[in-house]
């Protein structure tokens, strides 16, 4: 008996106590959207830009015969066009040194029969009314041709001049008045032979009387 009394008081005593304890977990608050989230509900991001504007696919290029590739900012060599269409590049010195060269040993097949070159040839590029100078030496026992060329579109009147040594201000052979873009000093059979009898530097020197650009000066020699 004293059990189910004692028993009846305790169920008695924690009755007020358990909504208390049920209810301290407080519930969560509404969910609200944020202004963010609403405007995402109405907002979609644009695609990434796929390219096409700036370059032009691999299969475009291919279907017009040429590949296509970004803008470059570096320029390209310009080239003038002749009247056929022709594409021209201006021509270098190297190149008019290669004409000069073939010009002068056709020439001297006739002008310098029976000779070989002697030395290297001097190579310059003038201006009309300016000046080149080179020195020859000329030994005993030896027979001499010097020679001079300028291409089409270049030096149009070419002079030659052999000055003697010391001061070089002797005249010892010149090139023909008419001989225009190729000068002769000396041709065929009256090629020069020195009769001292000692080698002597001598000077050439060429001028630009009319027009400008590249000139070579060649000598040729033989034993006399």
């Amino acid at each position: 008996m004293k059990r189910s009394l004692l028993s009846i008081a305790l169920l008695m005593f924690a009755v007020p106590f358990l909504p208390v304890a049920c209810s301290s977990k407080k519930p969560n608050p509404p969910v609200t959207a944020s202004n963010q989230d609403a405007a995402s509900q109405y907002y979609t991001p644009p695609e990434p830009d796929s390219g096409v504007a700036a370059v032009a696919s691999d299969d475009a290029g291919a279907e017009g015969g040429f590949t296509t590739s970004p803008t470059s900012t570096l320029g390209t060599p310009s080239l003038s066009v002749d009247g056929g269409g022709t594409a021209q590049t201006p021509t270098s010195p190297e190149g008019n040194d290669q004409a000069i060269d073939a010009a002068i040993t056709a020439a001297a097949a006739k002008l310098a029969p029976k000779m070989d070159r002697e030395g290297q040839p001097g190579r310059a590029t003038l201006k009309e009314g300016e000046h080149f100078g080179m020195l020859v030496t000329m030994s005993p026992g030896r027979c001499y041709t010097i020679i001079g060329f300028s291409p089409a579109g270049n030096v149009t009147q070419l002079d030659l001049k052999l000055m003697a040594p010391p001061l070089y201000n002797i005249e010892s052979g010149r090139s023909g008045a008419n001989e225009k873009n190729q000068p002769v000093i000396a041709k065929g059979a009256s090629a020069m032979c020195p009769v001292l009898p000692l080698p002597v530097a001598y000077k050439i020197d060429a001028a630009a009387t009319k027009g400008s650009g590249r000139i070579g000066v060649q000598v040729f020699s033989r034993n006399k």
